[in-house]
């Protein structure tokens, strides 16, 4: 059991990658865009005689850009993800996971942008049956991406981003609509597949796919 709920655990908190809603274009000093989302993610692990799938819970992310001058930005990206209790054959679990970004983005042009950052994850998963909480060590990872936007009408505005570290891939697309003077409700699909995730706990490998709709609204000022 405890081998079964850390390795959920451990893949799960890799395929917490950055996520952007609709982009901030204007990289001028001070210029900022705030982002909150609900996302409700269906995640699947496969490996090391386990198969388990967590049932959907809707949870808060949440990001900042602000725009540095001479095409520069910086960004923090917040994700706490929970899941529903979920009944497996022996067990009834549920998974914590906490994610915090720092990237630095660079402006190609004015639909493009690449960026670098760090990523912290931490969390647990908890068997509900005998309250017993399995913590996971803190991971650091650099990842690279990429991100643009392109108009499609006055108002709505077409966006998709790919970020790629070891063994991860991670990419969305998603569709933004002006709703009123500088906020937009933004709807997207995300798409991550982590292979060859491995842990202390056991020394077995994990391939990781996670997909699901996410819905919220930037302001940008």
């Amino acid at each position: 059991m405890k081998k079964k709920v850390l390795a959920t655990f451990a893949a799960l908190s890799v395929v917490t990658s950055v996520g952007f809603a609709s982009p901030l274009t204007d990289y001028s000093a001070g210029k900022t865009a705030i982002d909150l989302n609900f996302r409700n993610s269906d995640i699947n692990v496969t490996g090391g005689g386990v198969s388990p799938d967590y049932d959907k819970k809707y949870n808060l992310d949440w990001g900042i850009t602000t725009g540095l001058g001479n095409k520069f930005a910086i960004q923090y990206n917040g994700y706490n993800a929970k899941s529903k209790d979920t009944t497996f054959i022996s067990s009834i679990e549920s998974t914590k996971v906490k994610t915090q970004e720092f990237n630095v983005l660079y402006q190609l042009n004015k639909n493009v942008s690449v960026y670098a950052g760090s990523i912290k994850v931490k969390g647990s998963v908890t068997d509900v049956g005998n309250s017993t909480t399995y913590t996971a060590d803190d991971k650091s990872k650099i990842q690279f991406g990429l991100v643009g936007s392109t108009k499609i009408a006055e108002k709505t505005t077409a966006y998709a981003s790919l970020a790629v570290a070891s063994d991860i891939t991670n990419w969305k697309i998603g569709v933004s609509q002006e709703i009123a003077p500088n906020l937009e409700f933004n709807l997207d699909y995300r798409n991550m597949k982590v292979k060859d995730v491995e842990f202390v706990s056991g020394g077995n490998s994990y391939d990781v796919k996670s997909k699901g709709l996410g819905y919220g609204v930037t302001y940008k000022f």
